[in-house]
């Protein structure tokens, strides 16, 4: 099982969205898995949005065909979707991609649904073809998707057990690479027993950790997180890679 990332553009995120003074160029990025039964997508890029959220983001994008032909597929080789949630800018190639099921937690649809919190162009299309999961569940051998809500209720994130250590693609559930390491390190701290106060973790990290992430990859963020090198007793350094 391997993974490409796929570089389907990016979008400037105000400085009022940042927590700081200034506003932030975040990537949009999908995740391309080869897996024994076909090829996986996980999210799909940026779709046409109305002109005030195109003025308020003002993204760029890359079109899902010219990013899947570099990597070396096409979109009729695209057997399965799942989208971390359903915002424009996770789920915009989606109608491209219509007859293929697309796998989305239950609460992430009916949000959808109701209005207000996507683009309804991007959800109800023609050959539209929804799995709905209400928790985890293991979609192909090796292949786990974990509720991971947060940016969403519905939010999920994919975990993908290879022989060389796991690799999580985590979504939009930490901003940042820094994000989730800082919330790691909480979360090593709470186990640790150390008194409070103590920065708090999103209680599915426990079961992230169960899972023994050699890698995580985002959604907004090209950095990678992988664990901090160990020194086993007697051994030299070692350095865990996925």
């Amino acid at each position: 099982m391997t993974v490409q990332r796929l570089d389907l553009g990016y979008f400037i995120r105000p400085a009022s969205e940042t927590g700081t003074s200034q506003p932030r160029a975040e990537p949009v990025l999908a995740y391309l898995v080869r897996h024994d039964k076909g090829l996986l997508l996980f999210d799909t890029g940026i779709g046409a949005a109305d002109p005030e959220t195109e003025a308020h983001y003002r993204p760029r994008r890359r079109a899902l065909r010219e990013a899947l032909t570099a990597a070396g597929a096409a979109l009729d080789d695209i057997a399965l979707v799942v989208n971390c949630h359903l915002h424009f800018d996770h789920c915009g190639g989606n109608p491209l991609l219509a007859g293929r099921p697309v796998l989305v937690q239950e609460a992430e649809l009916e949000a959808a649904q109701q209005g207000g919190h996507t683009f309804d162009h991007l959800i109800d299309f023609p050959g539209a073809t929804y799995e709905v999961t209400a928790g985890e569940t293991e979609v192909w051998p090796g292949v786990w998707i974990i509720p991971t809500p947060g940016h969403t209720q519905g939010h999920q994130s994919l975990v993908l057990r290879r022989n060389d250590g796991t690799v999580l693609l985590a979504g939009q559930a930490h901003d940042t690479a820094s994000h989730f390491a800082s919330e790691h390190l909480a979360r090593r701290a709470a186990h640790d027993g150390l008194q409070p106060p103590l920065p708090p973790y999103q209680p599915w990290l426990d079961r992230l950790t169960d899972f023994d992430p050699r890698r995580v990859l985002f959604a907004h963020d090209c950095s990678v997180w992988e664990p901090p090198r160990t020194r086993p007793a007697g051994g030299p350094a070692e350095a865990a890679t996925g």
